[in-house]
């Protein structure tokens, strides 16, 4: 007991207070996420509602073509081979009747503004079915079957569960179903965010506030998340995913989490093939966590003293305050410390070993739930994934590699922050450039001011999602433009996989930004959201329904006439978005007026916080601890070393006494306890 003592107190510094959730639970996530989080992740989703509106159907990248595939499963068309496929004719006859084009050249975009007077009334607006029945011009190539079908298929059978649903709908009606469907899917970024910064900051207020943010701050990430999309449920299994490889990286080498983790990464592959960045990223960290294990393993062998052979204790090895160790001649201190000097136990004996199950596991789970998908085709058509035939081959730059960086770096930049339906209307230089400079400059204050090179590392490769996913598309889109001279497939919407992993680093950034400041960063990501957003909305509405010679009003009526909608739930949209707004300024001045207190772990000062829900067997089983160490020292019968002469010593119960009042002696054996039965997390250094 005394030589265990001694050993933890040898060990590198720990958080005093034991972390709530050191396991991946995600249910423990959603019941432990603080209010403030809860009101920006409403205000998100009532935002991306509001976008679902204001945006014209089809006024999206593909979202015609994305709409029909839907449909294709719904009316079981089945997912062909690409290159064999048209869009139906119900898909022609949407376009047709959406406001897309014109009413000479209704399959051309057109820039509108869209005016009432054009918009059908709602109960004369067709079905599905009867688009289909209806003679239309043949329809184009139909490239979205060369994607997995999961998001199609989810969408179908959400539509298919509608009484009256599936292709008996208006054909409005089903783009705004499928459009708050795909809201649905990214309205959890700011919770994933704020869990994923919490557990790698050990549970900082600040940065997990300030990470709930960034996606609201996002303005093409609203517009992208409001329309039919296959990207929208990408960037939610994403997500999930880096929410549990953080967990992995701070310790969680469990096989449940590494189910967990192979899960989300399956789902992540059979929603779109960018979803191969995280393959690595997820044995990569497993590998990370073996290292550590093994690392601190090794620190803590080498700092322990060897115990005599005869059984003696050794000499005491730490004299720090509030350390518990062992004296010359078998005498035991029994003198209360905190769980902040012992440190824990040390990692388990699970964890040292080679993560060859988890990754196994994790791996056949992944598979069977996605990763088949692309082995069937390497198989069966000899490509990852096979081209369209016919597809258009987009821009043509002629031999310019000049201009074809120009679209790369600077396009990529500003589609990722605002350029709105079919890159139609773009924000200006100042807000993406100054946003660019901000996310570079948290992330890399977040690099340069953690607490050690364990989080640097963890941040590094948190970032490879993002530099992975440019990678691909770099590489994709510049073997086209080598063959054919024309750009395609550049798009900053690509890079929203890792969205969730930028966030995290931004959030760090922000709570390192100094004891006073960083209480006043959740206010300032929230005043340039707002700023944001605002501006998007305020360039995106008037040109798109606002008719000449009219004001916002009439606007507003046109956006009426052509919604879903009734006017009231557009009103009731625009209510909600307000009235969370304020509940998020109420939480981000709490954040202010508190800051890390309660967030952070515990000074030296104060007592050891354990949250874990077998908290009282643990002080059961602390107490029994605590009195065979007295008593051990009784039947020594040497007094307590260092105490005051005539201090009487601690009162104990008696062998099958009642047990004694908790002590602080007893708190830090119950902190030990609750360490070795949460796994034995290796060290964090401060």
């Amino acid at each position: 007991m005394d030589s265990t003592a001694a050993a933890r107190a040898a060990t590198a510094p720990a958080p005093a207070v034991i972390p709530d959730g050191t396991r991946f639970r995600p249910w423990r996530i959603l019941r432990t996420a603080p209010p403030t989080v809860w009101a920006i992740t409403l205000l998100f989703t009532a935002v991306l509602a509001g976008w679902s509106v204001m945006m014209p159907q089809y006024h999206a990248p593909d979202e015609p073509n994305h709409v029909d595939a839907v449909m294709r499963l719904v009316e079981g068309k089945g997912w062909p081979h690409p290159g064999h496929v048209i869009v139906t004719r119900g898909g022609v006859g949407a376009i047709m009747a959406a406001p897309y084009g014109s009413d000479k050249r209704p399959r051309d975009l057109s820039a509108g503004p869209f005016t009432a007077a054009r918009a059908t009334p709602r109960d004369e607006r067709p079905s599905w079915e009867e688009l289909e029945r209806t003679p239309a011009p043949r329809g184009g190539i139909q490239q979205i079957v060369q994607h997995p079908p999961l998001y199609y298929w989810v969408n179908a059978v959400i539509l298919k569960a509608i009484p009256g649903g599936g292709d008996n709908l208006r054909w409005d009606e089903i783009i705004g179903i499928l459009r708050l469907v795909s809201a649905a899917m990214v309205a959890p970024l700011p919770l994933l965010a704020w869990a994923g910064a919490h557990r790698l900051s050990d549970g900082s207020r600040v940065a997990g506030t300030c990470a709930a943010l960034v996606p609201l701050a996002i303005p093409e990430l609203a517009h992208i998340g409001s329309s039919v999309n296959n990207d929208n449920l990408l960037v939610l299994t994403a997500g999930l995913a880096t929410v549990s490889i953080v967990y992995v990286l701070r310790g969680d080498t469990s096989l449940r989490t590494a189910a967990w983790t192979g899960g989300f990464v399956g789902l992540a592959l059979m929603t779109k093939s960018l979803a191969i960045v995280l393959v690595p990223m997820a044995a990569l960290a497993y590998v990370l966590a073996w290292s550590r294990a093994r690392r601190d393993a090794r620190a803590l062998r080498a700092r322990a003293p060897a115990a005599d052979p005869a059984g003696t204790p050794p000499p005491r090895a730490s004299t720090g305050r509030g350390c518990a160790a062992s004296t010359g001649g078998g005498r035991a201190d029994i003198r209360p410390f905190r769980l902040a000097d012992a440190g824990p136990a040390g990692p388990s004996a699970a964890a040292q070993r080679p993560p060859w199950r988890q990754i196994l596991l994790g791996g056949a789970i992944m598979v069977a739930l996605g990763g088949w998908w692309w082995i069937v085709n390497v198989v069966r058509w000899g490509a990852f994934q096979p081209e369209t035939p016919g597809f258009p081959l987009g821009q043509y730059l002629g031999d310019d590699w000049g201009a074809y960086r120009e679209i790369l770096i600077n396009g990529t930049i500003l589609r990722w922050w605002g350029s709105f339906g079919w890159f139609e209307v773009n924000l200006t230089t100042v807000p993406v450039r100054t946003g660019t400079a901000l996310v570079i400059f948290f992330f890399a204050l977040a690099l340069i001011r953690a607490r050690n090179w364990r989080i640097r590392v963890d941040l590094l490769l948190l970032l490879w999602v993002t530099w992975g996913l440019f990678g691909l598309m770099a590489v994709q889109s510049a073997k086209n433009f080598d063959k054919q001279f024309h750009v395609s497939g550049i798009s900053g919407r690509y890079l929203y996989a890792g969205l969730v992993s930028l966030a995290i680093g931004i959030g760090l950034g922000a709570a390192a930004t100094g004891r006073y400041l960083s209480r006043v960063m959740p206010l300032l990501f929230l005043a340039g959201a707002v700023t944001l957003q605002v501006w998007s909305i305020s360039m995106v509405f008037p040109h798109f329904w606002r008719p000449e010679d009219g004001d916002l009003g009439d606007a507003w009526d046109d956006m009426t006439a052509w919604s879903p909608w009734s006017e009231g739930t557009l009103v009731l949209i625009a209510v909600a978005v307000c009235a969370l707004a304020v509940a998020t300024l109420v939480g981000c001045l709490w954040v202010l007026v508190i800051g890390e207190r309660d967030a952070r772990p515990s000074r030296p000062g104060r007592g050891v916080v354990l949250t874990d829900s077998r908290t009282q067997g643990l002080r059961e089983a602390a107490r029994n601890r605590a009195a065979r160490l007295h008593r051990d020292t009784l039947a020594s019968g040497q007094p307590r070393p260092d105490g005051p002469e005539g201090a009487k010593p601690t009162s104990l119960p008696a062998p099958g006494g009642p047990p004694a009042p908790s002590t602080e002696a007893d708190e830090t054996n119950e902190a030990n306890e609750a360490n070795e039965a949460d796994g034995a997390r290796h060290p964090q250094p401060r």
